[in-house]
């Protein structure tokens, strides 16, 4: 974690690896993909920028079409227009001519799959040993757009502790970066992510079930077992607030 369809023509170092399963391994490949387009998507251009982004957008229209689809139903003018207004409502200024992509159910819910896999992995990373399924795990993802002034300082200075992948004077912070803390004698794990230019996840891990029902702060909210990561969660469908 991060995949290496996230890095500069799938080049990352060799660190952050967990192990899974094939089912969970094939079962969040897309999710996998949309994130590393998604997180891409932005003003900034890269040497690899295009050519990555080309064939991430191939890799999807094989794997998941219906994603695609989703995404194409903005192209038209009017609904162009009105997704640059709906941007301008919100304060996010737009250079004339800037393209919208329709963020709809089907794209939430892997970028819901996709964050809940990353409080897992970095739970594994830090624990050095899977989340099991007596515990849960529950994560937000947010984007560029909703940061568009700035990441809040609150979730910045929520996680004391600060990590990325460096292999010797190979640096990733600007492609991967993240704060967090645990507390090992109550199995607890929290984790704020950035991905790229724009996509974050802030996620939380629990060892035992049981810490929530003790604890009425903890309970609200849509926490899952590890093993249901790739179930139906209906929560999936929308962005979790």
């Amino acid at each position: 974690m991060p995949p290496k369809a996230l890095f500069e023509n799938k080049h990352r170092p060799d660190k952050l690896v967990m192990p899974a399963c094939g089912e969970c391994n094939r079962g969040t490949s897309t999710s996998d993909l949309v994130v590393s387009l998604i997180s891409r998507w932005g003003f900034e251009q890269t040497p690899y920028g295009p050519a990555d982004h080309a064939k991430l957008v191939s890799q999807i229209r094989i794997q998941a079409p219906d994603v695609l689809l989703e995404w194409e139903t903005a192209f038209t003018p009017d609904m162009q227009r009105r997704g640059q207004l709906h941007l301008k409502r919100q304060g996010v200024d737009l250079p004339r001519g800037t393209p919208v992509v329709t963020i709809g159910p089907l794209t939430v819910r892997h970028l819901n799959v996709f964050s809940h896999k990353v409080a897992l992995a970095l739970y594994f990373e830090h624990f050095k040993r899977p989340l099991s399924n007596n515990g849960r795990v529950q994560a937000f993802w947010r984007s560029k757009e909703d940061f568009h002034h700035g990441v809040p300082l609150d979730l910045i200075n929520l996680m004391g502790k600060y990590n990325k992948l460096v292999q010797g004077r190979w640096d990733t912070g600007k492609t991967f970066e993240y704060k967090f803390d645990t507390n090992v004698n109550e199995g607890l794990f929290g984790c704020f992510v950035r991905f790229r230019q724009g996509f974050y996840v802030l996620g939380f891990a629990v060892e035992n079930k049981d810490t929530l029902s003790n604890n009425d702060e903890l309970e609200d909210g849509g926490w899952i077992a590890p093993r249901d990561l790739l179930g139906p969660n209906p929560h999936f469908a929308k962005r979790l607030i």
